[in-house]
C-alpha cells in the first residue's frame, strides 16, 4: 500500500482529528501498520486524546524533528501494544504548548522548505525502514504553509467538512483557489450531517452530495451523520476500535473500504521492511 492520506479541513471543529484517530486505530486493528502524525500545529488535539493512554513523559514532538532536533524514531510512540492491536499503530504528537505553537506559526518560509524536504525524508523512513502500510497525516484547518506541506506530501486528501454553509463555502474556495494543489488527489468527506433519524431521503443525499462534487470538482468519499453520544462525550472515544457496531465505526468501515479502492489505483506498493518499533 505505501500511501499518506492527509486529512484536511477549512476551519476547526469538523471532526477530521476524531476520524483520523478512529481510521487509524480501526485499520491498525485489521492488521495494517499504521502511523499517525499530528501535523496540525495551530491547535494540536491529538494529544488531548490519546494522552490517557501515554504513562510516560513524551521526549520528543514532532516539532522537534522540522526542527532537526531528534531523529524520526524519536518523535514516534508505539500505541499498538496498549490497545492490544492485531497491527502495529506508531504516533507522532504535535506540541500543544503555547510556547510551541507561537514558534511554529512564526517560522520562515525558509524554514518550511526544508520542513517539506523533512516530510519527504519522513516518507522514506515510514516506508523503507519501519515497513508501514499507510501514513495517515492530520493537517492544520485552512491554508498555511504546515497544511500546504502536508498535502503535498501526500498521496491522497481527504477534505472534512460539516454540512454547514460555511464549512461548504470553505472547502469550496480552497479547492478552487488551489487546484493545482488538490486536483486529482482530493475526496471531500461530510461528517456531522444528518441526524440519526435521517430527515433527508435518500435522493435528496444523493441530490446534495452530487452538487457538492460538482461545485467542489472533486468527489464525497462518504458522509457520517451527526451523533449525540459522540458530541456528548467528555473526551472522544476511539469508536471504531472499542465499539465496532455503532454506526460511526460502520460508516467508517465502509469509508475506508471505498477510500483503499480509490487510492490503490493511483501507484503499485513498494516493498518494505518489518517494522521495528
Amino acid at each position: 500500500m505505501n500511501k499518506i492520506i492527509s486529512f484536511h479541513s477549512s476551519r476547526g471543529g469538523t471532526g477530521k482529528t476524531i476520524i483520523a484517530v478512529n481510521l487509524s486505530a480501526l485499520l491498525a486493528h485489521k492488521g495494517l501498520s499504521v502511523a499517525l502524525m499530528d501535523l496540525d500545529f495551530r491547535a494540536p488535539s491529538l494529544h488531548h486524546i490519546l494522552s490517557g493512554m501515554i504513562k510516560e513523559p513524551i521526549k520528543f514532538w514532532v516539532n522537534d524533528y522540522l526542527n532537526s532536533q531528534c531523529a524520526v524514531d524519536d518523535s514516534l510512540i508505539a500505541i499498538h501494544r496498549i490497545l492490544n492491536l492485531r497491527g502495529n499503530l506508531l504516533v507522532g504528537f504535535a506540541n500543544p504548548s503555547v510556547r510551541a505553537i507561537e514558534d511554529i506559526l512564526g517560522k520562515s518560509r525558509d524554514w518550511e522548505a526544508k520542513a517539506l524536504k523533512k516530510l519527504f525524508d519522513l516518507r522514506n523512513f515510514l516506508f523503507k525502514d519501519l515497513g508501514i502500510d499507510l501514513c495517515i497525516y492530520d493537517t492544520s484547518p485552512g491554508i498555511q504553509y504546515s497544511s500546504l506541506n502536508a498535502i503535498i506530501a501526500s498521496d491522497l486528501t481527504v477534505f472534512v467538512s460539516t454540512s454547514d454553509p460555511l464549512d461548504v463555502e470553505g472547502v469550496r474556495n480552497i479547492l478552487n483557489e488551489f487546484n493545482d494543489i488538490f486536483e486529482n488527489k482530493t475526496y471531500i468527506l461530510l461528517n456531522k450531517v444528518f441526524p440519526e433519524a435521517d430527515v433527508w431521503s435518500y435522493d435528496k443525499q444523493t441530490e446534495f452530495t452530487n452538487q457538492l462534487s460538482k461545485d467542489c470538482k472533486n468527489p464525497v468519499i462518504g458522509m457520517i451523520p451527526c451523533y449525540c453520544d459522540i458530541l456528548k462525550a467528555k473526551r472522544s472515544q476511539l469508536l471504531a476500535f472499542e465499539k465496532p457496531s455503532h454506526p460511526f465505526s460502520k460508516k467508517l468501515e465502509e469509508i475506508a473500504e471505498r477510500l483503499f479502492h480509490v487510492e490503490s489505483a493511483l501507484s503499485e506498493p513498494r516493498n518494505a521492511a518489518p517494522t521495528s518499533l
